[in-house]
């Protein structure tokens, strides 16, 4: 909880126990050849807390573009793991987070479409306040590449991708 009252994450979660944790990993190494990890990604988007219900996270699981608090993200993973952008002020990364609120409410894309907003999936919704990052494409090179070549994201790209930084990990298994 420390770490989100001074910063800003792309935080990745892992649920064992969720048959789509097996088939979100199944379509990474479809793409990749290698098994992922990580399953789902989200942001934090407070940085002035009293303590952990003040908390407010953003992020698309089946029930829509939403916001969530510190228990529904956390109770019940067992692993997290905290990404950073290279390169990226906290003032851009504050202006990437108030963006991407506009996509609040939209449904969840069960097609991983990434070429449209209309509906959004987790990855599409970090991919999304990226953008919105003065001269995003050269300051994201390695991730657009990515996202050219394969035509698809996943979780763990954003952990496996040169432009991002993990710094801090956790797991329970």
């Amino acid at each position: 909880m420390d770490r989100f009252i001074n910063d800003y994450y792309i935080i990745a979660t892992r649920r064992s126990n969720q048959l789509t944790t097996f088939f979100i990993n199944l379509g990474h190494f479809l793409l990749t050849g290698k098994w992922g990890y990580y399953s789902h990604v989200l942001m934090n988007l407070e940085d002035e807390v009293a303590d952990k219900s003040d908390f407010r996270f953003i992020e698309a699981t089946g029930a829509g573009t939403h916001y969530s608090t510190f228990d529904q993200v956390f109770n019940g993973v067992d692993a997290v793991a905290l990404v950073k952008p290279r390169n990226m002020s906290l003032n851009e990364w504050t202006g990437a987070l108030d963006s991407v609120k506009v996509h609040l409410g939209k449904p969840y894309d069960n097609l991983f479409d990434i070429k449209s907003d209309l509906e959004i999936n987790c990855v599409e919704l970090i991919r999304l306040a990226l953008i919105n990052v003065p001269n995003y494409h050269t300051r994201f090179p390695e991730f657009e590449k990515l996202v050219n070549k394969k035509k698809k994201l996943t979780p763990q790209m954003f952990l496996d991708c040169s432009d991002f930084e993990v710094v801090y990990q956790i797991r329970r298994r």
